[in-house]
């Protein structure tokens, strides 16, 4: 063989990766235990979509995206 092919590391995630990561995680991250907690599934879900919308507010409005 003429030569190896070296596979390097992948980048760091960027700012948008995590915030999309986020959204399931908070929005399951909260809805889980309030419906342990509260009988009504409403609790639950309000609780997980505001939870889920701070990043999604965060990069739509404090950091937005730029050309790139």
């Amino acid at each position: 063989m003429s030569g190896s092919t070296v596979i390097g590391a992948p980048n760091a995630p960027e700012r948008a990766d995590l915030q999309l990561a986020l959204v399931p995680l908070l929005f399951a991250g909260v809805y889980a235990p309030a419906a342990l907690l509260f009988d009504a599934w409403v609790v639950s879900v309000a609780g997980g979509s505001l939870a889920a919308s701070l990043p999604i507010a965060d990069g739509l409005f404090v950091h937005p995206p730029d050309d790139r």
